[in-house]
């Protein structure tokens, strides 16, 4: 920051040496410019030369941390994006990367600048520039060009902040953005400033001579208040308004992380506009009666659970329109667990997806998926991949799927095969689209006290696939499940219950103690020309009126103490 004296051209041209010595007076009359550069005045600390280095989510700001060894301000370590460097800023997903200079005292502002994106590869930036709450200037740009802005005899009082802004738009990939923004302080005539020291200290002096006011203690926390909650609303999101409350829940979540707490979202609805990560820290609703989160783009409106003990509970999660479901896209399921560790999705009403309901990659050291209604979805239900494990999923209601309703999926370009799942009292079917519960791929699966009814294809499914090329099946345990009318569906009558392998192999697979009833077509097959080794039906009750009873066609099938077969 330097500074400029504005009268000082005409002192020398049109005063006399003699007039050119001023009294204290008329020297504060003089109007004084400071220049403040942010590539010029970067710096290692916030705040020094009026600059800080933040992020932003909606109207919440949060200051970065200074990374020595890359020389830039960004995120926590899990999370290097945003980030605000010497001369240029990258937004991430999430948050907004932001440079904000907040004026010395009372005068006007002249702000210039050009911003610039680092390349053309990406869908450009959102760039802005904002008082406080009011936005002064702002434009999308996409290409290296750039854009040039130039602000003048802007109002400010002492403490206004201004903000420069880069945000991501659609994707955060090759958003690389220049920035030089300049801004020119002009004190008003009188008005304390940056460049008045004297009357500050004036000021300060008056202000000591006064007797102290008492002081205003802060009000008390409310006696129903939980100190651990940190209300979505204190980071300005408003229930059944219709406006867009991302920014304020992706800040909530933030903040909630650093201080230890969680996001409590009380009754009404909320609206989304991006993809919300839950990253290591509880997201809680009033009841998924109560708490709807609203996602309002059909290609990016998953809830993704990250990090270390992630929870989502409590809410109902819908899209407020739906698309075909394409390639699959996990933008466009409704949650997402992408390798967190320790998860909980509990007590949650997913309703409409364009993709899968509840779909977990990768995740170990444990999850849990407990209580939760899935309804509507376009493809699976609830869908286990990508060698995740330790994952109970218990209590669940999943219904008129666009494909399985529960699933364990293995794939050979994923790596190990998914393995130790418990699927425990679920209650499946009611025309989903495929299959009940399977395992395609994956070891060490239980699957018990379950209801499948009414669905499409087989109700309970275990199977290597070479089509989709999983992986070997081992030592699945089917036990005290209850499978009803399924298969429904033609030319391809499955039924009840089916063992597949079209390559691969299946081995140690127990049926016990499971009631198969009812089947579309008919009840119980072991079918493929993969390896299927070693098959248990014990203590199994069959009640099939139509079709064939057992269609054993393939692998070594061991038969005690059934009835109706």
């Amino acid at each position: 920051m330097k500074n400029i004296g504005l009268t000082a051209m005409a002192l020398a041209l049109g005063l006399s040496i003699a007039n050119s010595f001023m009294s204290d007076r008329e020297a504060q009359a003089v109007n004084v410019a400071d220049i403040y550069a942010a590539p010029q005045d970067f710096s290692t600390a916030q705040g020094k030369s009026q600059w800080f280095y933040q992020k932003s989510a909606g109207s919440v700001y949060s200051n970065l941390a200074y990374n020595a060894a890359d020389k830039r301000w960004q995120a926590a370590a899990d999370a290097s994006y945003p980030w605000v460097n010497k001369d240029a800023m990258h937004p991430s997903k999430d948050f907004d990367a932001v440079l904000k200079w907040v004026s010395p005292g009372r005068g006007t502002v002249a702000i210039s600048g050009t911003v610039k994106e680092g390349n053309d590869q990406g869908d450009g930036i959102l760039a802005a520039i904002k008082k406080d709450k009011t936005t002064l200037w702002s434009d999308v740009v996409t290409t290296t060009t750039g854009k040039t802005h130039s602000l003048r005899d802007i109002a400010v009082e002492k403490g206004t902040a201004i903000y420069f802004q880069v945000n991501s738009r659609a994707s955060m990939n090759n958003d690389h953005t220049m920035w030089d923004p300049e801004v020119t302080f002009t004190a008003a005539t009188g008005a304390q400033s940056a460049a008045q020291p004297a009357k500050t200290a004036a000021l300060t002096a008056q202000s000591a001579a006064k007797p102290a006011l008492p002081a205003v203690k802060s009000t008390a926390t409310p006696a129903n208040a939980n100190p651990y909650a940190l209300p979505v609303e204190s980071c300005g999101a408003v229930a059944n308004d219709g406006k867009d409350d991302y920014g304020a829940f992706a800040a909530c979540l933030d903040k909630a992380k650093t201080q230890g707490k969680y996001v409590s979202v009380p009754t009404g609805e909320y609206h989304l506009s991006k993809i919300l990560t839950i990253n290591g820290v509880k997201l809680i609703g009033a009841g998924m009666a109560k708490t709807t989160l609203i996602s309002t783009d059909p290609l990016n409106g998953s809830i993704d659970l990250k990090g270390a003990n992630p929870k989502l509970s409590n809410v109902k999660h819908v899209y407020q329109t739906t698309v075909a479901r394409g390639n699959g896209s996990n933008e466009k399921n409704s949650i997402t667990v992408r390798g967190a560790t320790n998860f909980t999705i509990d007590s949650v009403y997913v309703y409409k997806s364009s993709t899968a309901g509840i779909l977990v990659q990768g995740a170990s050291k444990g999850g849990t998926i407990t209580n939760n209604t899935v309804d509507s979805t376009g493809a699976d239900g609830i869908h286990i991949t990508d060698g995740s494990s330790d994952v109970l999923i218990q209590g669940n209601k999943v219904k008129a799927t666009g494909d399985d309703t529960i699933a364990v999926v293995s794939y050979a370009q994923d790596g190990p095969a998914v393995h130790d799942v418990t699927i425990r009292k679920n209650d499946v079917g009611y025309l989903s689209k495929a299959r009940g519960i399977t395992v395609v791929g994956g070891t060490d699966v239980l699957i018990e006290g379950n209801s499948v009814q009414d669905t499409y294809m087989a109700g309970i499914y275990i199977a290597c696939e070479g089509n989709y090329n999983t992986v070997n099946v081992d030592r699945v345990t089917v036990k005290g499940n209850t499978i009803v009318h399924a298969g429904i569906h033609e030319p391809e009558n499955h039924p009840n219950v089916l063992v597949y392998a079209s390559h691969g192999v299946i081995d140690n697979v127990t049926f016990s103690g499971n009631t198969i009833k009812n089947a579309a077509h008919r009840g119980i097959g072991v079918w493929g020309s993969g390896q299927i080794q070693d098959i248990y039906f014990t203590g199994n009750t069959l009640v099939n009126p139509v079709g064939a009873d057992t269609t054993f066609t393939a692998g070594t099938i061991h038969l005690s103490n059934n009835k109706g077969f």
